[in-house]
């Protein structure tokens, strides 16, 4: 199974070292306050990885909302069995 990923790994390194040398004419980015001149790959690998890190951040968020929500709940059903559990040791009355 390593041997799959280390060959995908590859393939992937070679396919995108060829994109990068096909299209290595310069772009201009224009920002707002000026503009940036660089290759085409180098602004699509930097495209690429701000998305990721966007993605990642934002995924890393939602975990950490979803785990304090997790532990809220989760102090509140030990809670419940606890007073479940002692209403359970109460004898019942019984009513004729």
């Amino acid at each position: 199974m390593k041997f799959l990923y280390l060959l995908l790994f590859l393939i992937v390194l070679v396919f995108g070292f060829v994109l990068s040398i096909l299209n290595s004419a310069p772009v201009k980015i224009n920002f707002y306050y000026g503009w940036l001149e660089m290759p085409l790959s180098f602004a699509l690998l930097a495209a690429f990885i701000l998305g990721t890190l966007i993605g990642l951040s934002s995924k890393i968020w939602s975990n950490l909302v979803l785990r304090r929500r997790y532990s809220k709940l989760s102090k509140e059903a030990d809670i419940t069995k606890r007073e479940v559990s002692s209403l359970r040791t109460y004898p019942a009355k019984h009513i004729n």
